[in-house]
């Protein structure tokens, strides 16, 4: 009897749908939320472990989703990506919707990483997307989102008040981990400069011209206070500025005189930068902690941009650790500011006190002098001091720290129960 040729048709279409089918890759899409420079980097950090564990689930597609300072990361890095999808849903947040509403229709991912994005999440999630949420800040919300209780797992850094947290919202759907940090020096090596360290000070409710203006006040000062430090120092012991950023927007704004005043750096240069440093000035933010945590000789840590930086300083002085930390109210008139009020309420007082402080050539030279004090004690005990004594090194012997693999790790977890 001869073969049907209909048949034959059919059935040479099923397996080339099911050839098809068995090489597409596997779409993931990453996001990080534009606020700060925490969530991108930690992102960076994670991708390539997470590329490495994905090699066993067969062809994976990484898509990457975001805007603002999320994508100068991307750029810094020349990240690995297999589509890179700028999409801004706060500068306009209808149009960024509707425009990544279209892309996971077409991606149709199998699961969406999102570095504490709500409104990512919640697009994937009316999408029936599983949905695995980074959290390196969930001791800090005043409420816990619904998106977080929907989240296939929340992936939350450990940190002072995390677990506490988890017990009492009763999140079921919590694993942690220990925070993205460096490893720690051993040893202690030959000590030069200062360093100051804005790291990601970018956030979509604060006008740009705000943190433009936090970097240039604080550069000034710094400027004036090395110039001070080094006249009252012999020659040999002359120290250079060196300024880090995040985004390229702070980058081109620090200096309208000199463009190179300030650089983007990769995360590794960074860290070399701040471990032979004799002194690091930087914001309060969680990647900065640690890093100094793990690298620097001395810290000083900048006024506080928000709400964020300022309670992390509180958490870490309440728990006993010994850090140099400066306020706003140490250079104004005013009272101190209470960082437990709503965000847009604090970054309205914070913007008052940096004004004030720009406004007043008497607030500028306390700025300066406060962190003249600092250099100067830093150079004074530079020679005396060892790495374990290292200024926040308790934060890693107290929550431990990882590269990257544990919330790899975790993903992929997640990966193999959905797809």
């Amino acid at each position: 009897m001869g073969e049907n040729p209909d048949q034959i048709h059919h059935d040479g279409i099923v397996k080339t749908r099911l050839v098809e089918s068995a090489t597409q890759p596997m779409n993931i899409v990453c996001n990080a939320q534009p606020f700060g420079g925490g969530p991108g980097a930690t992102l960076m950090a994670v991708m390539p472990y997470l590329r490495s564990r994905l090699e066993s689930l067969g062809p994976v597609a990484l898509h990457y989703v975001g805007s603002s300072l999320t994508m100068d990361f991307q750029k810094l890095t020349q990240a690995d990506w297999d589509g890179s999808h700028h999409i801004d849903l706060y500068s306009n947040p209808e149009t960024g919707k509707i425009e990544l509403v279209s892309l996971l229709q077409r991606l149709k991912p199998r699961l969406v990483v999102t570095f504490m994005d709500e409104l990512v999440a919640a697009a994937a999630q009316a999408a029936d997307i599983p949905v695995v949420i980074i959290d390196l800040l969930l001791w800090f919300w005043p409420s816990i989102s619904p998106h977080w209780r929907q989240a296939d797992v929340v992936i939350a850094a450990e940190f002072y008040g995390v677990q506490e947290r988890i017990i009492s919202e009763k999140m079921n759907n919590v694993v942690t981990v220990p925070p993205l940090g460096p490893p720690p020096r051993t040893t202690t090596g030959p000590s030069k400069d200062v360093l100051l360290n804005f790291g990601g000070m970018v956030n979509p409710l604060m006008p740009k011209e705000e943190y433009v203006a936090y970097a240039r006040l604080i550069y000034s000062a710094a400027k004036r206070a090395l110039n001070l430090r080094n006249a009252a120092l012999p020659k040999s012991q002359h120290a250079k500025l060196i300024v880090l950023v995040a985004s390229l927007d702070v980058a081109r704004g620090i200096d309208p005189q000199d463009p190179e005043a300030a650089r983007m750096v990769l995360p590794d240069e960074a860290l070399e930068l701040m471990s032979s440093a004799e002194l690091v000035c930087c914001t309060a933010g969680l990647g900065n902690l640690y890093a100094a945590g793990a690298v620097a000789n001395a810290v000083l840590l900048l006024p506080p941009l928000h709400e964020g930086h300022a309670i992390q300083t509180h958490l870490i002085k309440k728990a006993g650790v010994s850090v140099d930390a400066m306020e706003w109210h140490e250079f104004t008139c005013g009272a101190p500011i209470n960082y437990y009020n709503g965000s847009l309420e604090v970054m309205d007082d914070v913007s008052k006190a940096q004004k004030e402080v720009i406004s007043s050539g008497q607030a500028q030279k306390a700025l300066a002098d406060r962190m003249l004090v600092a250099m100067l004690q830093s150079a004074g005990s530079a020679a005396g001091s060892s790495a374990e004594d290292a200024p926040l090194r308790s934060l890693i012997t107290t929550f431990g720290q990882d590269n990257g693999d544990a919330m790899a790790a975790r993903i992929v977890d997640v990966l193999t129960r959905v797809r």
